[in-house]
C-alpha cells in the first residue's frame, strides 16, 4: 500500500482508515503551529477525517 500523503511504499500505519507512513506521521507530529507546513498537515487531517466519517445507516430493517 502506498502513503496517502507522500506517495511512498513504507511501513504503514493506519490513521483514520487510511495508510500513511510512520516518516509523514512524525513529521505531523513534530510540526509546530508557527511552521509554513502547519496549514497544509491541518487540513490533510481535515481531509482524512471527512473521509472517516461517513453517513450512519439506519439499523432497524422496517424503515
Amino acid at each position: 500500500m502506498y502513503c496517502k500523503i507522500c506517495g511512498n511504499e513504507k511501513v504503514m500505519t493506519n490513521l483514520l482508515g487510511q495508510s500513511i507512513c510512520k516518516e509523514c506521521i512524525d513529521e505531523i507530529t513534530r510540526t509546530s503551529v508557527f511552521d509554513e507546513t502547519y496549514d497544509l498537515y491541518k487540513n490533510l487531517i481535515r481531509i482524512l477525517l471527512g473521509y472517516y466519517i461517513s453517513e450512519k445507516h439506519q439499523l432497524n430493517p422496517v424503515n
